[in-house]
């Protein structure tokens, strides 16, 4: 519920950028992705901005992977201060900035952006936020756990990352471009303890019935136009955790479907607010409003 310090998601915070809100010295967080229409990361971080009385505007802009180095070098010449990155371009954008965060190089994806002076640094809060997400699900984490992730683009690779510092006992990762998977399961071997296996599309039911730990970090239910769930619900049961890092204004197809069998699920929504708040603290030296930021996330429906 909101505090006494904000009302809310819908603007009518007590403290603002400016008196007469946006002016010519308020600075720019751009969310850079395709698709971005879905995203609740505007609303949050503008909420969020305006409950600490800070002079910045947070918008989404639909950039198609052919414009990315235009869209980065907008950036540099516009002064954006900041920018998350989401599908497809978490690897894409990497060798368009000129420094990378230990992590973000290490798993090689990048979902922040910060604007130090024309130098473009690239971060991955993804780890974390996913971390913090599975354990509202699994309080004692991933350590000597199956776990089958599907997926491996940039999100995939945060996922891998975290549940490989989790101390997971054993990761399936399974991707319709089966090379892809096989790349990332190589990377993986150095960056854990954890035993690693590339598993064929066909095989992905296999796969949920080996795990105990599935993730989807696939964009499948990200948009009405894919209908396909994205892995076959029969195989989960009871004894089964899972995380569908998709989300939207309802609660998604797969995690309906997973509670209906009987797993503990959540969808995208915590893992969002969870890197966001990290991402925050970066663009600005401040403790994020998480109380905020969650209020956003869970009453979306009424903006």
């Amino acid at each position: 519920m909101p505090t006494r310090e904000h009302e809310g998601c819908e603007g009518e915070g007590r403290q603002r950028p400016s008196e007469h809100g946006i002016t010519a010295a308020t600075g720019l967080i751009a969310l850079l992705g395709h698709p971005v229409g879905h995203s609740l990361s505007p609303r949050m971080h503008n909420a969020a901005f305006r409950a600490q009385g800070l002079d910045l505007v947070y918008l989404a802009f639909d950039v198609e992977p052919v414009n990315l180095p235009v869209a980065v070098a907008a950036m540099r010449a516009l002064g954006v201060r900041g920018a998350n990155v989401t599908v497809p371009h978490k690897e894409a954008i990497m060798p368009l900035l000129d420094h990378l965060a230990p992590a973000a190089a290490r798993v090689g994806a990048v979902n922040t952006v910060v604007n130090r002076n024309g130098r473009l640094e690239g971060y991955n809060t993804d780890l974390a936020g996913f971390s913090q997400a599975l354990r509202l699900l699994l309080p004692e984490g991933a350590g000597g756990r199956r776990c089958l992730v599907v997926g491996a683009g940039g999100a995939a690779r945060a996922v891998v990352a975290a549940l490989m510092e989790d101390g997971a006992a054993r990761i399936s990762i399974c991707n319709r471009t089966f090379r892809r998977a096989v790349d990332l399961c190589q990377a993986a071997s150095t960056w854990g303890s954890a035993q690693c296996e590339a598993l064929p599309w066909a095989e992905v039911g296999e796969g949920v019935e080996k795990a105990e730990i599935v993730v989807n970090a696939t964009p499948v239910g990200l948009s009405t136009a894919v209908k396909d769930l994205a892995l076959p619900v029969d195989k989960l049961h009871s004894g089964h955790v899972l995380v569908d890092l998709v989300y939207g204004r309802e609660t998604t197809a797969l995690v309906r479907a997973a509670q209906a069998r009987g797993a503990r699920a959540v969808d995208g929504k915590p893992m969002l607010v969870f890197q966001a708040a990290q991402s925050y603290l970066l663009w600005t030296g401040h403790q994020p409003p998480l109380e905020v930021m969650w209020e956003c996330v869970q009453d979306e429906r009424r903006g």
